[in-house]
């Protein structure tokens, strides 16, 4: 298993986790990064289905794999409802404020990795809308929890909030409609025929994809939309958008003028 940071060109090699914690079940890996620049980072090894989940969690500094037990799906609080869907656990979860989400299952519930504890739990889920995406979860610009669905070409933004009982509930931000505007862009789309994705939500910034259906190889555009001032940019044309995986970094030091700036 490698670890590759393309800011400074250095590959890190590990050995997978043991293979008997990975039978039978989809495995996914995420980075948790140091707090330090450069310093010692964390690989978390997550395999579940949905009967369960299992983590490991690998150390930069050791290379060995600490493994932790087995939980069963019935065990995961809150639990499940009466009436609820059963959950769906497939596609990778979404590393958010430290906590992997997977937003993708059941419309009730959505299973939570905590990674500072490496325990698991549940989260409920907004209202499911009619013709709505997959839910897709993030953060906003001052770091809260937020989930996006799309319906159509219309983004529909959903904020994590304390009511005055003290019990966070989720709470319907806003719907921004960007039929227009991504035409603006793309002048030769059909709307009729073209998807709209979420691809990761960051400092609260969306970044999307279209794509033409059922054709989904012909070439779409890959956008970012700001929350904050509703602005949605056409970042490039990307002619996969179903292998696309956005990548944010900070802009390299020897290409810094004289402001500091980002790059995404």
């Amino acid at each position: 298993m490698a670890v590759y940071d393309p800011l400074a060109r250095a590959l890190d090699l590990f050995p997978r986790p043991p293979g008997e914690i990975c039978e039978d079940m989809y495995v996914e890996y995420h980075v948790l990064p140091s707090d330090e620049d450069r310093g010692p980072f964390r690989v978390i090894c997550v395999c579940h289905e949905a009967c369960g989940a299992q983590a490991a969690v690998l150390s930069s500094e050791t290379g060995e794999w600490q493994i932790f037990p087995f939980l069963e799906a019935a065990a995961m609080q809150p639990a499940l409802q009466p009436g609820d869907d059963n959950e769906k656990c497939s596609g990778n979860g979404t590393l958010v404020n430290g906590c992997i989400y997977w937003t993708d299952g059941s419309r009730a519930l959505a299973r939570v990795l905590n990674t500072s504890t490496v325990q698991f739990s549940r989260i409920d889920l907004p209202p499911h809308i009619e013709g709505q995406g997959a839910f897709t979860a993030g953060e906003t610009k001052d770091g809260r929890l937020c989930i996006i669905s799309t319906v159509k070409l219309t983004l529909v933004v959903w904020f994590r909030r304390t009511d005055d009982d003290g019990v966070e509930r989720w709470t319907q931000h806003k719907t921004f409609p960007l039929e227009q505007d991504i035409h603006a862009h793309d002048h030769c789309f059909d709307n009729d025929h073209i998807a709209l994705k979420v691809l990761a939500i960051v400092n609260g910034f969306v970044y999307l994809s279209t794509c033409c259906e059922p054709d989904r190889d012909f070439p779409g555009l890959f956008l970012s939309f700001c929350l904050e001032t509703a602005k949605l940019n056409k970042l490039c044309t990307i002619i996969y958008p179903e292998s696309l995986y956005p990548y944010i970094m900070a802009w390299p030091p020897s290409l810094l003028l004289n402001e500091p700036t980002r790059n995404y």
